[in-house]
């Protein structure tokens, strides 16, 4: 199970340091803020990023830059970003092509209300699969319920899998792929077990738990190393 830790924008340099020098032995994805990545160069973790430019700009971080920190990972589309940065499906589709062409993996974000039937679910999948020319089978998904977002509250385990479920069916049928899917929405070392237990998930993306070292280290344990 992949395992993505989302940072946002948060931590001191100090505290980094020793978030980092913990989180050698851990076998995840760690997406630091951007001036810190340089400092994830020495553990059993890979490097991923929160973010890349679809053009040059001031202020923005080019796929070849985070090439040269090793970064293997490259998020892109995530609610936030769609509504508060208005990250537009053109934009969206350069930078999965801009990941692909420079040998990372984009982790595309897709949402909706849990309640609501697929049909929004779909329109962002096709919006960015029939636009690219590239290989689509790079693409990872991460189903992340806007309801879900930031509250600390785990919506409904079974909701949650059948949203999975048509996801994976979906992208099987129209487009013939075997996607992994990855679920993101408060999740945290107490809510764990139900998502593991899911048995459908191919990873997870932690948010607010992730910036706490410790919950990091129990939910990582409950996931390998619990029965």
């Amino acid at each position: 199970m992949l395992i993505v830790l989302n940072h946002k924008m948060n931590r001191t340099l100090e505290e980094i340091k020793e978030y980092e020098f913990i989180l050698r032995d851990y076998d995840v994805v760690v997406m630091p803020e951007t001036p810190f990545m340089g400092l994830f160069t020495s553990g059993k973790y890979t490097l991923g990023s929160q973010c890349l430019s679809e053009y040059n700009a001031p202020g923005g971080i080019s796929a070849s830059a985070l090439t040269t920190l090793n970064v293997k990972y490259v998020l892109v589309g995530h609610y936030e970003r769609r509504n508060i940065n208005r990250e537009t499906d053109d934009a969206i589709r350069k930078k999965i092509t801009e990941t692909i062409n420079n040998n990372m993996m984009p982790i595309l974000c897709i949402g909706n209300n849990i309640n609501e039937d697929t049909i929004a679910l779909k329109k962002q999948i096709d919006s960015t699969f029939d636009n690219l020319n590239i290989d689509l089978s790079k693409i990872i998904i991460a189903y992340e319920p806007i309801s879900s977002i930031g509250t600390n509250q785990l919506l409904d385990p079974l909701k949650i899998k059948g949203k999975i479920i048509l996801i994976k069916e979906y992208l099987k049928i129209k487009y013939n792929l075997d996607t992994k899917v990855l679920y993101g929405g408060s999740i945290n070392a107490s809510n764990i077990k139900s998502l593991k237990d899911l048995n459908i998930l191919d990873g997870i993306i932690i948010g607010t738990a992730s910036l706490d070292i410790k919950e990091v280290i129990n939910i990582y344990n409950k996931i390998y190393k619990s029965s």
